[in-house]
Order: structure tokens, then C-alpha cells, then sequence
């Protein structure tokens, strides 16, 4: 079968001829018909993420079962699924919890510990696997699954917003930005779109935010951003989290307000005065990824068309170094698909 294979961390991704997966006790083999193309596979790529290599990569994957291995009960050949990124236990108390990307025994991402889904076949365990609906498409799975599913964890259980709040998003115009964007409106939230690339300004507005807002250079530009929209929010999404975004994220904020942080970079320090926490009663957290339960309830909006996956560009897996490379120079608004499977 056709794979795109990392073959060592720092290197590039290679589409190689490769013997296909058989399913092992407790998997299930899928015919993979679309994958998503995000950052985190940079990330992975340079090695940032651990796991091991050569390894094929992709983990925002979607497709068709097409045989189980010994003990599978779940699953069945025809079945629709997508997958999530984390390997978990599902024992543990926080997987118990409903809270698997805590997992006390977490064994590692899909496509970087074990291989992934940049391939026309993938073999995974049947605990991995979420149901797609009827009517959600297999490349809309692969990105909601992912870029749909974090905002859903995120608006839900780190940072709940109500109906009429204000919501800012910094880096709103990214694979993961736009669908918070997208989300936070399908619950009912005002939304202010930061995001520096001019060019992505007027998609941003086609896809609901209220306001855009461009920070420019400036290092903190928190001072700046009240004055112009004479505003402060209420939840701030940091999908960049560098250390100017953490600052002026923190300067927007109003009473009772949350700073979400949802990316982060190494080494990002920031200083932090605790007047605002106490007498303002401000909230600092982070949200990593979603559950598998989050996963099925973001299809479920997918469904409904509450929310739209928006598809910033697709490529066939011949070219699927193409597909890094648009990645990589952040030319896609919204998330890449590489299409797989008919």
C-alpha cells in the first residue's frame, strides 16, 4: 500500500510502497479515506512530540472498516470511524472520569507511537475508534475530530461560555482558530477574530466573527486592543501561546474573564501580576484535546450543521509533501485534507 513515511525525526515525509497492516488482538483494520494535515504533524516531524522513527504519520484520519482482529466486539466491516489521537488505557480513574487525555497510563499520539493514517490502510485498537454519522463525510470526520473536538472540549469543560458573552481568538485565521471561531458562534458567543495575515481578514467574517482585529508587531498590544474596540472579553482562546500572546491575552481581559491557553511553545515565559486574579476573580487554564465521548459530540454538531468543517485545501496522497508544505508556509485557511480512499 501507499504510506507517507517520516523516515527519522528533522527529516522529510516520503510517499513509499509499504506492506499493508494486518490486526492484531483487540484491532481493527481501516481503509483510510481522508487525513488532515495540521501543524502538530510539524511538530511531530521535528521530533518535539517523541515516539519513534521511521514511522508513517497522520492521525486525523477517517475511514471504513474493513476487517476486526481476534476479541473485537465493537466493530464490524462497513462500519465509518474516525480515530482519536491520544492511546489511552481506559482504565485509569481519569479515563474512567470521561478525562482520557490525562490518562495515567498514556502510551503516546496516533502516527508518531504507532503508525498512523497517511496511508490507504490503517490497523488501530477498537478502543481508538469514534462512530461517524451517516451525515457527516469522511474528510469532514478527519478534521472535526481534531480541530472541531478541541474547541469543543475546550468551550464546555475548560472555559464554558454562555450565550452573549465575548470571545477572542488569538490566531484566528489557523487550522484550529477558525473552528474555534466557528464554535464559539454555534454557542451563541460574540466573537473578535485576532489574527495578523490581512489576507485571512474577510474570510474570517464570512465565517462569523464579529470583529477582526490585526495586533501588528507590537509585542503587547493588549493597551491597543481595548482602546480601538473598547471592549474587554470574556474567555480569551491562545492558540499561539508565545510570549507576547500570553501577555496581551492576559491585558483583555475582563472581570471574571478566562484565558484559555490552547497551544504553547517551549520556554514561553510570562510575568504575571496577581492583582487581577484576586480582585477581578480572573481565570489562567489550558484544555488539551478532547475524549472520545467530545469526539462523537462534535460530529454531532458537524450533523447538524451547527458547525461547517472548514477545508482550507486538498491535495491526493501522491501529494502529500505538497500538503506538508502548505502546512508548513501556513497557506491554507482552515485545515488541509489529503484525500485517500473513494
Amino acid at each position: 500500500m501507499r504510506a507517507a513515511v517520516l523516515d527519522a525525526f528533522g527529516g522529510d515525509v516520503r510517499l513509499l510502497d509499504v506492506d499493508p497492516p494486518r490486526p492484531g488482538i483487540g484491532e481493527v483494520l481501516v481503509a483510510v479515506g481522508a487525513c488532515g494535515v495540521g501543524l502538530t504533524l510539524e511538530r511531530g516531524r521535528t521530533g518535539a512530540l517523541g515516539g519513534s522513527a521511521p514511522r508513517i504519520v497522520g492521525h486525523e484520519l477517517a475511514g471504513t472498516v474493513t476487517e476486526v482482529g481476534a476479541g473485537v466486539t465493537a466493530w464490524r466491516p462497513g462500519d465509518r470511524v474516525t480515530s482519536s489521537f491520544y492511546l489511552t488505557c481506559g482504565r485509569c480513574r481519569w479515563c474512567a472520569g470521561g478525562r482520557e487525555t490525562l490518562c495515567e497510563n498514556w502510551g503516546g499520539f496516533v502516527g508518531l507511537h504507532v503508525d498512523g493514517g497517511l496511508a490507504e490502510f490503517v490497523a488501530l485498537s477498537e478502543h481508538n475508534l469514534v462512530h461517524v454519522p451517516d451525515g457527516v463525510r469522511l474528510d469532514e470526520a478527519a478534521i472535526a475530530a481534531d480541530a472541531i473536538a478541541t474547541p469543543y472540549h475546550a468551550f464546555t469543560a475548560r472555559a464554558p461560555i454562555r450565550p452573549g458573552q465575548t470571545v477572542a481568538v488569538i490566531g484566528a485565521g489557523g487550522g484550529v482558530g477558525v473552528h474555534m471561531v466557528a464554535t464559539a458562534r454555534a454557542f451563541g458567543a460574540r466573537v473578535v477574530g485576532i489574527e495578523l495575515d490581512r489576507g485571512k481578514e474577510r474570510r474570517l467574517r464570512e465565517l462569523g466573527c464579529d470583529v477582526v482585529w490585526n495586533p501588528g508587531d507590537a509585542p503587547n498590544w493588549s493597551t491597543r486592543f481595548v482602546e480601538d474596540l473598547g471592549l474587554r472579553v470574556d474567555v480569551c482562546v491562545d492558540t499561539v501561546a508565545s510570549r507576547s500572546t500570553l501577555t496581551s491575552g492576559l491585558g483583555i481581559l475582563g472581570r471574571a474573564a478566562t484565558l484559555l491557553v490552547v497551544g504553547f511553545q517551549g520556554g514561553a515565559l510570562v510575568e504575571l501580576d496577581p492583582r487581577a486574579l484576586v480582585l477581578d476573580e480572573v481565570v489562567i487554564t489550558g484544555s488539551r484535546y478532547a475524549s472520545r465521548a467530545e469526539i462523537a459530540a462534535a460530529l454531532e454538531l458537524v450533523e447538524q450543521r451547527r458547525i461547517e468543517p472548514v477545508i482550507g485545501a486538498r491535495f491526493a496522497l501522491d501529494d502529500v509533501a505538497k500538503a506538508y508544505r502548505a502546512m508548513q508556509a501556513n497557506e491554507a485557511f482552515g485545515r488541509i485534507v489529503v484525500d485517500i480512499g473513494g
